[in-house]
């Protein structure tokens, strides 16, 4: 980590706002499967938190944003029409609804693994979440990941920075999280959980002293997913996922 540490020096040493963004972006590129992870490196850390708070929309980032809003436009018309349907007729438009609303991991190593990552990336933003390293597939020795990327939320005084991943071979789930204040303070006792849509809680954690959470390796099997992370009597969940 030598090497990825002087370059993220170089990174934070940028002092124009826009060009810091820009490098960053352009060395999550570079150096994806090398990324560390939250609370591997606490510059790498520091680097992401200080971008996140100054930077703007992209115009890749402004068109997810439009699509998502045509999607939500599209829906609420669909939902209108449909409104005076029999009620069979309504169940079943619910039903095929929210089946479209679970994202499929598996896409994101299948042929159409692009468009996939548009829409997690869609998904994420239309639950108020800022991706900030891209989904993607990486074969380690003997172990394949799919990886959800990097995103966060902010709520009220709390922002919450999560990496999301799916070890194929062993269908299990890798989950890291940190959670800071608008001072960059660590926050503990905040509690993550992994619910499935059947057997509702399967995980439970909470932050340590440092706001990290680390779960490398959890065991779920098939299922409908979502993490929601608990404080201060609220509730910040991510879009369902099916494994």
């Amino acid at each position: 980590m030598t090497t990825l540490n002087e370059k993220l020096a170089k990174v934070m040493a940028i002092k124009d706002e826009t060009e810091m963004v820009r490098s960053l972006e352009e060395f999550c590129r570079s150096h994806f499967e090398d990324l560390p992870l939250p609370g591997e490196s606490k510059l790498f850390d520091e680097v992401m938190w200080n971008a996140s708070q100054f930077g703007s929309l992209s115009q890749g980032d402004q068109a997810i944003v439009q699509r998502v809003t045509d999607r939500m436009v599209a829906s609420t018309v669909t939902l209108s029409e449909k409104a005076s349907e029999k009620a069979g007729n309504l169940v079943a438009a619910a039903s095929q609804a929210t089946d479209r609303a679970v994202f499929k991991l598996k896409d994101l190593i299948g042929q159409a693994r692009e468009t996939a990552v548009n829409t997690w990336q869609d998904m994420l933003f239309a639950s108020q979440w800022t991706q900030m390293v891209p989904a993607g597939a990486t074969r380690g020795v003997g172990a394949q990941l799919v990886s959800l990327g990097t995103f966060e939320r902010q709520v009220d005084h709390v922002r919450v920075q999560m990496n999301l991943g799916w070890l194929v071979d062993d269908n299990n789930l890798r989950l890291l999280l940190q959670a800071k204040d608008d001072d960059d303070n660590a926050i503990s006792d905040i509690e993550v959980r992994i619910m499935e849509s059947d057997r509702g809680m399967v995980f439970s954690r909470k932050t340590n002293e440092d706001g990290a959470m680390v779960a490398p390796s959890v065991k779920v099997g098939p299922g409908q997913y979502q993490i929601q992370v608990y404080f201060d009597d609220k509730v910040v969940e991510t879009p369902f996922f099916r494994i």
